[in-house]
């Protein structure tokens, strides 16, 4: 796990040395081990390291091969890289100098190119330059647990593991209105966006070849939901147990101390429970929160400890933890999940014992979590009025009487009346009536009019053949997973340089998974029963079938308290208004409104709202690197 940054300048050989290195300086928290920058003719390439594998001094980077025709930045981990190097050694009697994965990672694409991404199971971010073609590869891993951000303007190719770094190498920014109203309406920016005009991500299970005239894109992977094979439950539930025990053993593999998150749920308690049998007395770290009892799940985390000989830490959480969101948000693109907060107090946490932890992410994308695909497996999406009623609804949010319409407009209903679409309208959070209070009319023109846009667009890009069910869950997998949680964890473990795996996501799961009939994956409708019946084996059941909690703050009573005054402070400051973005008296209006007739869910917006304000603060404008909180 690390921090990789770079330019390229296809049209000079122009000196970029120092600009990467302050690109390298900016990420110095994702590596501190090492630092290296190099140029390497018309490129030149960056490495922060955070050495878990092969902790020597030779596998430090830019990598290079015996003939230094190509060099390699590598954020990441290849998990089966030993096996991997035998079947080179075996195929090609190739030598090897060092015991890391980047090592077998450079050879394994020179001499297979990028079919060596098909073998490769584990998480990347790289760049490979070609000195002799002057060509330069990048590839993301299949989930996007990675993060890459790039830009390509007057034959200059810039790219960085985080816009921190990434801005340093960039003439000027332009704040992206589409960005930003995504961030308002998903509390995150989606896919290939991000904050600036002119900055892309790489996708997901992609990979790119950039010369000093184009980029061409390619995907290399995808999850197959249409075709459907006849098994037992029996049968799949040991196929799945079989996975996760080679994924988690896999993933124990670190020549410096590791453990695991422990949230008390299902996913983490699993992956815990199944490390617990190949690593004796593994260190856990829990959340808390002793002022909501309702999120709260230390208890369950701490009867799940004693249970497989984990030993338990554990780190508290009240109003106050917002203190560590301006430091969090001076590194990257403005995220609005509130789970960033506790995931990064969790890993300072951590960090005073271990280097690597792993994780419960993509249990519920993966086996269908969060009670959503159930209910499109049992409904009949019927073509009906009330559809028409329901998208109206939904641009209603958040105004008097939305409590009670939200209580006739549930879950239920709109899948049953409103379908894929109009299920993903009830995920805005920045409907019409919403956008006219929330920004300035300027700025209004410049937004996507097609309310939910992004989810909808995941969802019609899918095969057509595959269910409804099987849309939602592939809309998990390659919309919320990669732009919000993965993102979340990346940013928050990395802050306190720290590496994370997550067993869920080995590709080899998902491809199981994803040909299972709903009948075996959730039988009943019941949400991911699959997975639970094998949890079973391993956890109490009452912890087993309780209600989902996870690493959560109660971002509700946080605004009820200190958070609503401050986000009215920043407001009238007028910082976004003077950008041309945020109407003051319509956002005030939201927010009192929230004050005093406390609408469900609106919170979100509002921390979306506080999180952007202090963003503007601490990055974009530059004039304070920390704010009164």
């Amino acid at each position: 796990m690390c921090g990789i940054a770079g330019k390229i300048s296809f049209n000079t050989l122009q000196n970029n040395e120092q600009e990467v290195r302050k690109a390298c300086e900016a990420m110095a928290y994702r590596g501190p081990d090492n630092t290296g920058v190099h140029a390497i003719g018309k490129a030149t390439l960056g490495h922060c390291r955070l050495s878990i594998i092969d902790l020597s001094a030779d596998a430090n980077q830019p990598f290079y091969s015996e003939d230094r025709r190509y060099s390699l930045v590598f954020n990441g981990e290849i998990y089966n890289y030993q096996e991997l190097r035998k079947q080179l050694i075996d195929e090609f009697g190739l030598n090897f100098t060092t015991n890391s994965d980047t090592e077998v990672l450079l050879k394994g694409y020179i001499h297979k190119g990028p079919k060596i991404l098909d073998s490769c199971r584990g998480m990347w971010a790289f760049v490979l330059w070609d000195q002799q073609k002057e060509e330069l590869f990048m590839a993301r891993d299949r989930f996007g647990e990675k993060p890459f951000y790039y830009s390509f303007e007057n034959s200059v190719f810039t790219f960085a593991s985080n816009l921190a770094g990434l801005s340093n190498l960039l003439p000027q920014t332009e704040l992206n209105p589409k960005a930003i109203s995504e961030l308002f309406a998903y509390q995150y920016i989606s896919q290939q966006q991000s904050v600036f005009k002119g900055v892309c991500k790489l996708l997901p299970a992609h990979y790119g070849l950039v010369t000093k005239d184009s980029i061409s894109l390619e995907r290399y992977w995808e999850i197959n939901y249409h075709e459907k094979i006849d098994i037992s439950f029996e049968n799949a539930q040991q196929q799945v147990e079989d996975i996760l025990h080679s994924s988690i053993k896999e993933k124990l593999i670190a020549d410096v101390p590791l453990g695991l998150f422990l949230s008390g749920g299902n996913d983490s308690g699993l992956v815990a429970a199944i490390a617990s049998h190949y690593k004796k007395g593994i260190t856990s770290v829990t959340l808390a929160t002793p002022q909501n009892a309702e999120l709260d799940e230390s208890e369950y985390a701490k009867r799940i400890a004693q249970l497989h000989g984990l030993t338990y830490n554990q780190v508290d959480l009240d109003v106050d933890c917002i203190q560590k969101l301006p430091r969090l948000l001076a590194m990257i693109e403005p995220f609005a999940d509130s789970s960033l907060i506790p995931t990064a107090a969790v890993s300072e946490k951590a960090k005073h014992h271990l280097s690597v932890v792993l994780t419960g992410d993509g249990g519920d994308e993966i086996f269908g979590g969060y009670g959503i695909p159930p209910l499109f497996n049992s409904s009949s999406s019927a073509i009906w009025p009330m559809s028409k009623v329901l998208k109206e609804l939904s641009n209603q949010r958040f105004q008097p009487g939305w409590k009670y319409l939200h209580k006739i407009a549930n879950n239920q209903r709109i899948i049953k009346y409103g379908g894929l679409e109009g299920y993903c309208n009830s995920l805005d959070y920045e409907p019409s009536n919403i956008r006219k209070l929330l920004f300035q009319p300027s700025f209004i023109k410049n937004l996507e009019t097609e309310q939910a846009y992004f989810q909808k667009s995941i969802i019609r890009q899918a095969n057509p053949k595959i269910s409804p069910h099987d849309a939602m869950l592939n809309l998990g997998v390659m919309g919320y997973l990669p732009d919000d949680f993965l993102m979340k964890v990346d940013t928050g473990t990395m802050f306190a340089s720290i590496e994370s795996r997550a067993p869920f996501l080995d590709h080899r799961l998902i491809e199981f998974t994803s040909k299972l009939k709903p009948e075996i994956l959730m039988p009943q409708g019941q949400e991911k029963l699959l997975l639970k019946k094998i949890c079973e084996k391993y956890l109490p059941k009452d912890i087993v079938y309780k209600k989902k909690t996870g690493f959560r703050i109660p971002v509700r009573d946080y605004f009820n308290d200190k958070w609503s005054h401050l986000l009215v402070r920043f407001i009238k400051e007028g910082i976004s208004a003077d950008l041309g973005i945020i109407n003051i008296e319509g956002s005030l209006k939201l927010i009192k409104w929230y004050q005093t007739a406390k609408p469900s869910q609106m919170e979100k917006l509002l921390y979306s709202m506080l999180v952007f304000e202090i963003w503007l603060r601490v990055f974009y404008i530059k004039q304070k690197t920390s704010i009164e909180l």
